[in-house]
């Protein structure tokens, strides 16, 4: 099946390449009816760090200065071009003119200063990394941030960021709601292909064609990653959460929807060899229990990792959708792969568990509060843990909520030890939102974000690879601030009567066709 799913990625990415010549050659729907499986918390891209909100709206609603190529390689978006020094301290940015955000008024540098410094207050690694530097306008169509040190990694950054590094005007920054931090729904305002017209909560999102959208790269080429020229031939794009997966396949099938994210292993039989639908599967994140390390110690954390079984876990979740893989970064990312400290991943050892809880302070006379939000099959998968840490004398007590409620109470110290979460692909290990100090969970170990310093300011990428293998060694072996459990696949499926769409890191549908 995973040979078979593989082909047709394959085939899908041709699709996306031949679209742009068929939109002549018939006729073609005004929407495109997409059904999520999620809907995030808040859809403001500087703080939501939900796979769903980013897969949405990144490159469709919102655009950033750089973005990412499918090898990796940064492509410029709303820059014309940039500059770095020598030893990456300085960086200048030459911004595209004659660029409309959807409420019709020119971008310049105001609106660039103000969004990314924004993004470096909300975006704690990122912050670290430039120290007091902030972007500054030389002129209003070119901006520059000046560091004390090298960085490195900040186009790498500013490109691939699960907090992604959107440009918003200025005016949608002065609007941040002061009670909650997020931009509201009505300053939405983007450059990208698609404006951001209806959030109906726990319904749909409904975007729609911004007509003077100024497109970048060459109108005849395929898009590259997420870098190339968008043609946004359907009018509107529907996007209804549709959080069964039963429901999801059912509405395929009815043609109800048109595309569907995150097929599960029981339907993919149905699809996989019937010629109306088009289906693919790709690694896309990887499958972690977030530990709040302020209420855990690394005995008790090490413990987990120690009687965990991958396998026992993953099957009840993702079916065969997923990789025993230890890297923290995915399997198309060689530049940063690395399996040091392989030998600790979820050693299916009962005995080295009971010896590592020993040594813990945990008091197993109470319970281990995780937090899952509901929906597909993160629950059974914690049930399976509840099992497979019984032996050690722990009990587990799951509290689960939805998204939003998750995402509320795991900023909150005193609500839980862990959290279930997955987290989709990132450019640079810097990105791992679980690393930082600042976010929930808390990793605020001295020699790991000494680490993490080393890495975001080496003079070369060599140099950072090297400290990247020994961070994720000492994650391993010693602080263990996630349990890894591996990576999961997300599996898609669509009508055959849909092309033009392109397939890197999720699924994009600025070029993508229904033909009636």
């Amino acid at each position: 099946m995973r040979k078979f799913l593989t082909l047709l990625l394959v085939i899908a990415m041709l699709l996306s390449m031949v679209g742009s010549a068929a939109v002549a050659e018939g006729e073609y729907a005004d929407v495109i009816n997409i059904a999520d499986n999620d809907q995030g918390a808040s859809y403001d891209l500087h703080k939501d760090t939900s796979v769903n909100v980013r897969n949405m709206l990144r490159g469709t609603v919102f655009e950033q200065l750089v973005t990412l190529k499918a090898n990796g390689e940064i492509g410029e978006e709303l820059c014309e071009s940039y500059t770095v020094n020598a030893d990456s301290t300085e960086y200048t940015f030459v911004l595209r003119q004659g660029v409309k955000f959807h409420n019709g008024k020119e971008m310049t540098s105001a609106d660039v200063c103000a969004s990314l410094n924004r993004w470096l207050d909300c975006f704690s690694t990122a912050k670290k990394m430039v120290g007091d530097a902030r972007f500054e306008a030389a002129d209003a169509y070119t901006v520059t941030i000046k560091m004390e040190k090298s960085a490195i990694l900040l186009l790498d950054m500013l490109a691939g960021a699960a907090q992604a590094a959107v440009i918003y005007p200025e005016e949608s920054i002065a609007a941040v709601n002061p009670d909650t931090g997020f931009i509201p729904v009505e300053a939405f305002i983007g450059t990208g292909p698609y404006m951001f017209t209806e959030w109906a909560v726990d319904q749909y999102i409904r975007l729609d064609r911004f007509d003077d959208y100024a497109p970048y790269g060459d109108p005849d080429a395929a898009i590259d990653g997420l870098w190339g020229y968008k043609h946004a031939y359907t009018k509107t794009l529907m996007y209804w959460i549709v959080k069964d997966a039963a429901t999801r396949f059912n509405g395929l099938m009815s043609g109800e929807y048109d595309f569907v994210i995150k097929l599960t292993d029981d339907y993919l039989d149905a699809v996989s060899y019937n010629d109306e639908y088009t289906c693919y599967s790709q690694q896309t994140g990887q499958i972690t229990l977030v530990w709040n390390k302020r209420n855990t110690d690394k005995y008790l954390r090490l413990a987990f990792q120690a009687v965990a079984n991958a396998d026992d876990l993953n099957t009840v979740n993702y079916g065969t959708l997923y990789d025993l893989d230890p890297c923290f970064m995915e399997d198309g990312q060689p530049s940063w792969y690395t399996d040091a400290g392989k030998e600790y991943f979820c050693q299916n050892n009962v005995e080295l568990a009971k010896e590592l809880l020993a040594q813990s302070d945990w008091d197993v006379s109470k319970p281990l509060r995780i937090l899952v939000s509901k929906g597909g099959h993160a629950e059974d998968m914690l049930e399976v843990l509840k099992q497979e840490v019984a032996p050690l004398g722990i009990t587990i007590e799951l509290t689960i909520t939805d998204r939003s409620t998750l995402t509320q109470l795991r900023g909150e110290d005193t609500k839980y030890e862990a959290f279930f979460t997955t987290f989709s692909s990132v450019a640079v290990p810097s990105l791992r939102s679980y690393l930082g100090a600042t976010w929930a969970g808390w990793s605020e170990d001295a020699k790991l974000q000494d680490m993490m310093s080393a890495m975001t300011g080496a003079a070369t990428r060599e140099e950072a690879y090297q400290i990247w293998c020994d961070i994720q060694e000492y994650c391993y072996s010693d602080y263990c601030p996630i349990l890894m459990m591996g990576h999961f696949h997300q599996a898609a499926a669509c009508s055959a009567k849909l092309t033009g769409y392109n397939v890197f890191l999720t699924t994009n549908f600025w070029n993508a066709q229904l033909a009636k």
